[in-house]
């Protein structure tokens, strides 16, 4: 099974990159800080690839042949759902990596930036008081 202490700190590696994007996207003027959102940004694809994909690999499929029906029903569920998340974040970035990309349309850049950070908030709050704690309790 994956180590839960591992991926709890993933957790917050992200969650701190959300509040810095965050106060990118809501600083009044993005251009003077656009580099540090964009690294930013791309740091950010860089961690929730490697953390999906060590959920994908190893967290999930462990958990849905868990003997616990509780955990292997919360495992299905969460594992088609990161799928489409994944999708989305994918889409946002490959939208967005690049200065030039977020200058072209800075209004969606904005708009697609709190929709997918609250939505990568969510899950990931999702997991913090769901899945892992009852990892830890089976």
């Amino acid at each position: 099974m994956a180590n839960i202490e591992n991926l709890e700190r993933q957790h917050v590696e992200i969650k701190d990159l959300f509040l810095k994007i965050k106060q990118g996207i809501n600083s009044n003027d993005i251009k003077v800080n656009l580099d540090v959102l964009v690294r930013n940004i791309n740091t950010l694809a860089g961690k929730l690839n490697i953390h999906m994909n060590s959920e994908d690999k190893f967290l999930y499929p462990t958990l849905i042949e868990s003997k616990d029906q509780q955990l292997k029903e919360i495992a299905k569920q969460y594992s088609e759902e990161m799928g489409h998340i994944h999708v989305q974040f994918n889409n946002y970035k490959n939208k967005f990596n690049t200065r030039s990309k977020i200058l072209s349309d800075t209004d969606e850049f904005l708009k697609g930036s709190k929709e997918i950070i609250k939505l990568l908030e969510n899950r990931i709050s999702k997991e913090d008081m769901y899945l892992y704690p009852k990892m830890k309790s089976v």
